[in-house]
């Protein structure tokens, strides 16, 4: 076979190579993105040696290179746009999820409070019109009393749903005293950690409902973290309004064992974090989790922070 023919068909073979090489780059392929960039060393180490072997001009050589480079250049530009777009896509789509997740709550915890919880209240009254009917039958006296009993555990049970699925302190209190009610509720169900609140807020600030119930549920979810994973003694919730802004900057800190320490929970590799993260983000901010204490290495707690303002959408 001559030479030519040789030499035509192995440049063929590298550009078909090289043009398949780009197209797997720009759809994310890794590999072949690293081959381009070995490749491209490789090139810009051979191409001095070619040039001084007179097998290419300087002119060319240069030229060759830089056409590399920006291919190169635009597969990497291109694939990043995708990635941008794939993870706007994504943060879309859970905004979206979160906001249908929130409504259907909303309407499930209505019927239940409306439908559901006066047949409970019905049942009760009409079980303590039984009482007279049955006081001679001890038997009959014992079944009564079971009955009602149920029917108030499943009242009682039922409110605590509507109140968790809900968030009704919001819908009829507003933000401030539903915060101030959601860290007492922590506080008396759990003995250790201590958990403080530490605000400037008005009384009830004028917050769109989507906003407050955002920032309500994670700064819900962080105290929940601090409490299951945290192994803290003290939980400090701090929310300062900066009026002339109409900014809202929040802050949970625990002196627990941080974040490294119980990096295995779900809560911060699975979809507490993510929840947390695309609502602070739906907010107009970023939720940032550092250590709290760095320089106490056995505990250097955990701070959770994120602001957003009162005219987020």
């Amino acid at each position: 076979m001559d030479l030519p023919i040789v030499f035509y068909t192995s440049c063929a073979f590298l550009l078909i190579v090289f043009a398949v090489s780009i197209t797997l780059a720009a759809r994310g392929n890794p590999t072949a993105t690293y081959f381009l960039w070995v490749w491209a060393a490789l090139l810009v180490l051979a191409l001095p040696l070619v040039t001084r072997a007179n097998m290419i001009s300087s002119v060319a050589a240069g030229l060759m290179l830089l056409f590399f480079v920006y291919a190169l250049y635009l597969t990497a530009r291109y694939g990043m746009e995708r990635v941008d777009v794939s993870h706007e896509e994504t943060r879309r789509v859970l905004a979206e999820s979160n906001r249908r997740i929130d409504e259907e709550r909303r309407t499930l915890a209505r019927r239940l409070h409306d439908e559901v919880n006066p047949q409970l209240l019905l049942s009760r009254n009409v079980l303590k019109q039984l009482e007279p009917l049955v006081r001679d039958d001890p038997k009959a006296s014992a079944l009564l009393a079971s009955a009602q009993k149920m029917v108030s555990e499943a009242y009682a049970q039922m409110r605590d749903i509507i109140k968790n699925t809900r968030i009704e302190v919001i819908d009829s209190i507003g933000f401030t005293a539903a915060l101030e009610s959601m860290v007492a509720q922590y506080a008396h169900i759990s003995e250790k950690p201590a958990i403080t609140l530490d605000h400037n807020l008005p009384k009830r600030p004028a917050l769109p409902e989507a906003v407050a119930v955002s920032a309500y549920k994670i700064i819900r979810e962080a105290i929940f973290n601090a409490i299951k994973h945290a192994n803290a003694t003290q939980v400090r919730v701090t929310v300062q309004y900066n009026k002339a802004l109409d900014q809202y900057a929040v802050q949970v800190s625990d002196d627990g064992v941080g974040v490294k320490a119980s990096a295995r929970s779900e809560s911060y590799d699975g979809i507490g974090l993510i929840d947390m993260r695309e609502r602070a983000r739906a907010l107009g901010g970023t939720l940032k989790i550092q250590a709290a204490d760095p320089s106490n290495q056995k505990r250097p707690g955990t701070r959770i922070s994120f602001s957003f303002s009162g005219q987020s959408s």
